[in-house]
């Protein structure tokens, strides 16, 4: 048996909200953690990169917890979430936490072994984070030095005043948009309350860029969102937005 909670998941593991919280599911079967991992790993990705569901998995083997990235679970060890992870199937993973975990061994790989889909070591991981962050930083200073927009150039941004108006633009535009559902693609989530949070998509995970808050106004007779310090979002329809020439698609 495992002693199983949940993270930001519904009770049925079907769906991911931050309002769903922890949940304690008790001491689970195999067969049953199997399942409910099968369910995790089939959660939209939009949830998924807003949400950051989880389930951390107390075993025979060790302290435990499983995320789920484009239909991939991943395996962490719960201790040190420092550690790279694992990716494997639901019933690999299952079979791995059934092992008795001898003390002092690393409980992600027993007896220094390395397990198929382990992200490398991580001193090799560590300087392959540092190229693709120099690769980055190149790439977008050269972004910015070609393109004439920033996010810091003041644009000519009519405001909405009408209390009505402003009321029913701010419910149309709400919702959470994305430019794809892959590794790398990003989210726009504009929230009725006039806040906008940035977001990407990760490996594992959503990784935050921060929030904003935003007015409504019009630039050349089109609705669009101004923020604070995050530059101008033109809304292009009810189910499209464009942010710095990227398209941006309602996901919900």
């Amino acid at each position: 048996m495992f002693k199983v909670t949940t993270v930001n998941l519904s009770s049925d593991t079907t769906a991911a909200a931050p309002d769903y919280g922890e949940s304690d599911l008790g001491e689970l079967s195999a067969a049953q953690v199997v399942a409910l991992l099968e369910r995790l790993a089939a959660i939209d990705a939009i949830q998924n990169a807003e949400a950051d569901p989880f389930v951390r998995i107390a075993a025979p083997a060790g302290h435990f917890l499983v995320r789920t990235s484009l239909g991939h679970l991943h395996l962490y060890n719960a201790r040190d979430t420092t550690e790279p992870g694992t990716e494997l199937t639901a019933e690999k993973i299952v079979a791995h936490l059934d092992r008795p975990g001898p003390s002092g061994a690393d409980p992600v790989a027993p007896d220094g072994a390395d397990l198929p889909g382990r992200i490398a070591a991580p001193g090799r991981g560590i300087a392959v984070a540092i190229l693709l962050a120099g690769l980055a930083l190149n790439g977008y200073t050269l972004y910015s030095a070609f393109y004439t927009e920033s996010v810091h150039e003041k644009i000519a941004v009519t405001l909405l005043t009408d209390p009505a108006e402003l009321a029913a633009q701010k419910q149309a535009v709400a919702g959470t948009y994305a430019t794809g559902e892959k590794s790398g693609d990003r989210l726009i989530s504009i929230g009725p309350d006039g806040r906008v949070t940035f977001a990407e998509i990760g490996n594992a995970r959503s990784i935050s860029n921060g929030s904003d808050t935003y007015r409504i106004g019009r630039r050349e007779k089109k609705i669009c969102l101004t923020t604070t310090d995050s530059g101008v979002i033109d809304v292009v329809n009810i189910d499209t937005v464009i942010y710095y020439r990227d398209t941006y698609r309602r996901a919900r």
